[in-house]
């Protein structure tokens, strides 16, 4: 059991490590980019990001620290599953930061393959949380079907459920070729994930399920971030594309993820 536990520290510690490689490489590279595109409000953008990398990073570590400090460490479990899925925001936010700092500077190739790249780690973020959701589904309908009631049948087909939503999600992204089309796709993506995951947390507060965490106050706090991802694209049209409509949305996905955080503080 230690050595599973040393085996997946090393692999947690060399993915966070080689992830912050290829971001410091991405980030060396376009330096001449980013200094020759100092615009108005680029210091507030950098301060407001970089505080939700940080809740972000807390928040991480203290779901895996969580983890580590359990008798035994599943894939399944649920500070694993959720501090995966916060791990992958934060690169998420790294790769939105650089975004920011090279607004409008690529051709259409380059913007295409970019928001490619960022939608597919937006569908990857939320695969833990799609995972975790159908272990709370399948409790709900094991009366009906015995074979969920199998710990290792329920574990394998929810794995397979996951793939293929996930596989369908990506092959939609890879097959469009128009950056205009890629951007209104993305809601019809995440937007239904988000309400599963909100339906799911408020299901596990009904059923009193998932004792280590608080589901009521995540259930919340999803919702809050789904009523963000909706208002996004009104508030960029009220604004338009500049420094104040990405100061004023990441400030308030900055106070959601604050109240997320609550919601997975809970004492032993």
């Amino acid at each position: 059991m230690a050595t599973s536990k040393k085996l997946y520290k090393q692999i947690i510690s060399l993915s966070i490590f080689a992830g912050l490689i290829c971001i410091l490489c991405l980030y060396l590279i376009t330096l001449p980019i980013i200094l020759n595109n100092l615009v108005e409000g680029i210091l507030q953008i950098v301060l407001i990001i970089s505080a939700r990398i940080v809740i972000l990073s807390i928040t991480t570590f203290y779901l895996f620290l969580k983890w580590f400090r359990q008798e035994a460490q599943y894939l399944s479990d649920i500070p694993f599953l959720l501090g995966l899925f916060f791990l992958i925001l934060i690169f998420g936010k790294f790769i939105d930061l650089h975004w920011d700092l090279t607004f409008f500077l690529y051709d259409e190739a380059t913007v295409l393959f970019y928001l490619k790249f960022r939608f597919i780690l937006i569908i990857i973020e939320v695969a833990p949380l799609l995972y975790l959701g159908l272990e709370i589904i399948f409790f709900r309908v094991e009366d009906r079907f015995s074979k969920l009631k199998n710990r290792q049948y329920m574990n394998n087909l929810r794995t397979k459920i996951m793939i293929l939503i996930t596989s369908i999600e990506l092959i939609a992204i890879f097959i469009v070729l128009n950056y205009s089309l890629l951007g209104i796709l993305l809601p019809f993506l995440l937007i239904p994930s988000l309400i599963g995951i909100v339906y799911i947390f408020f299901l596990a507060y009904r059923l009193n399920r998932l004792s280590v965490v608080k589901p009521n106050i995540l259930a919340i706090g999803f919702f809050l971030y789904l009523l963000s991802n909706i208002f996004r694209p009104l508030m960029n049209n009220i604004i338009g594309d500049n420094s104040n409509y990405i100061i004023i949305v990441e400030a308030v996905d900055l106070v959601i993820f604050i109240i997320i955080f609550l919601g997975l503080y809970k004492k032993s």
